[in-house]
C-alpha cells in the first residue's frame, strides 16, 4: 500500500473522530500544567535522559528484591540534573514485580526477613530524595502485612524523605491486596499504573485507551486525595504477532515501522495507532502517539491532580516535552 494513501487514511480518522467526540478533542496550544511531571529511568540508560524535558521528579528503576528478599543498598543516585526552575527530586524504586512467593517472606514478620528488609531500603534512601514501593506481586492475604510493612517502613525512613507506592490500574473496587484508601493514609504520593490495559502475554489491544483512563482516574480520584495522586502515563506501545508475547516498542521503532509499505493502518485519540503489517498482515500494533497521549493528560488535568508520571523515560517521541509545563 502506498503510504501517501495511508497518511490520507489516518488525517481522515482524525477529523471523523473530533467530529464525532466534541470539544474535549480540539487542539489546545497552551502547555498542560501540573505541579509535579515525574519521569521513570532505567540504570544503564542514564544516556537517554533529556535535561530539557519539565521533569520534577525522576524516579530511578531499581534497586530489586533479591531471592534473599533484601536488596543491594550500594546504588547511587545516577546524577542531579536541572530544568527550568530548579532541580529534579531523585528517588530510588525498589521493586518485586512478579513473585508472590517473595512478597510473603518480605512482608510478613514471622519469617525474620521483614525488619531487614526496612532496614536496607531506610539506607538507600539516605542517598536520595525519596523511595518507592512498587510490589506488583502481592497476594491478597498479604494485604494487612503490606499495610503495616509500608507504615513501619515510613516510620524508619530518614527525616523528609517522600515515601511514594505505584498500585495498578482499578476501574472499580477489587478485592486485592492494593487499597487505595488504606495506602493512601501512610503515603506520601500513589502513582497509579494508568497502563498495560493490554500487556506482554494479553490479547492485542491498546496500552492504555483514552476511555479506560477515564474510569481509572475516576475510581483513583474517590480513593486517594488528589494532592497524593499521581497518574501513569505509557511511552511506549506494544506489538504482537502470531505467536509468542508482544514487545513493547520506542518512538524511534515506531517512526522506523510507518515508513513501510506493507502495513495497513487505523488512528484514533480513543486508541493512538492500530497498524497491521508484514507480508500477511500477522503483526499488530498499538501504539499512543504524542497527540493521544496529549488528550490522556488534558484528562487528567481536568481533576486536579497532584501530577503525571511516564514510563519510562526514552521511549519518548522528543515532541512531547513541548505539551508540558510545570506549575508553580
Amino acid at each position: 500500500m502506498n503510504f501517501k494513501y495511508i497518511l490520507a487514511f489516518l488525517f481522515s480518522s482524525i477529523l471523523i473522530f473530533q467530529f464525532s467526540f466534541g470539544s474535549i478533542f480540539e487542539d489546545n496550544d497552551a502547555p498542560i500544567a501540573f505541579k509535579e511531571v515525574w519521569g521513570y529511568l532505567m540504570r544503564g540508560e542514564e544516556k537517554s535522559f533529556i535535561k530539557t524535558a519539565p521533569l520534577t521528579d525522576i524516579f530511578y528503576f531499581s534497586a530489586a528484591v533479591n531471592e534473599k528478599g533484601l536488596i543491594n543498598t550500594s546504588v547511587n543516585p545516577p546524577f542531579k540534573p536541572l530544568f527550568d526552575g530548579g532541580e529534579q527530586r531523585i528517588h530510588i524504586v525498589i521493586s518485586d514485580l512478579t513473585n508472590s512467593s517473595r512478597m510473603t517472606l518480605c512482608l510478613n514478620k514471622k519469617y525474620g526477613v521483614r525488619d531487614k528488609l526496612i532496614e536496607h531500603i531506610a539506607e538507600v534512601t539516605k542517598k536520595f530524595d525519596g523511595v518507592q514501593i512498587d510490589f506488583e506481586a502481592i497476594l491478597k492475604q498479604d494485604r494487612g502485612a503490606f499495610l503495616v510493612f509500608l507504615r513501619d517502613l515510613k516510620k524508619s525512613l530518614p527525616e523528609g524523605k517522600i515515601l511514594s507506592v505505584a498500585v495498578p490500574a482499578k476501574r472499580a473496587y477489587k478485592d486485592d491486596a492494593y487499597d487505595y484508601e488504606a495506602i493512601a493514609k501512610i503515603a506520601d504520593r500513589i502513582l497509579v499504573m494508568a497502563y498495560d490495559q493490554h500487556w506482554s502475554t494479553s490479547k492485542p489491544g491498546p496500552v492504555a485507551s483514552l476511555n479506560w483512563g477515564k474510569e481509572v482516574v475516576k475510581y483513583a480520584s474517590k480513593n486517594i486525595p488528589k494532592k497524593k495522586l499521581i497518574m501513569g502515563l505509557p511511552l511506549y506501545g506494544r506489538e504482537w504477532q502470531t505467536d509468542g508475547p508482544s514487545r513493547a516498542l520506542r518512538w524511534p521503532q515506531m517512526e522506523k515501522i510507518l515508513e513501510r509499505d506493507d502495513l495497513v493502518a487505523e488512528y484514533s485519540i480513543e486508541e493512538g495507532y492500530k497498524i497491521l503489517y508484514d507480508e500477511d498482515l500477522k503483526k499488530i500494533i498499538y501504539y499512543d502517539d504524542v497527540r493521544a497521549t496529549k488528550h490522556k493528560m488534558i484528562l487528567y488535568a481536568k481533576y486536579n491532580i497532584a501530577g503525571i508520571g511516564f514510563w519510562r523515560l526514552g521511549m519518548e517521541n522528543k515532541e512531547l516535552w513541548d505539551l508540558i509545563t510545570i506549575s508553580k
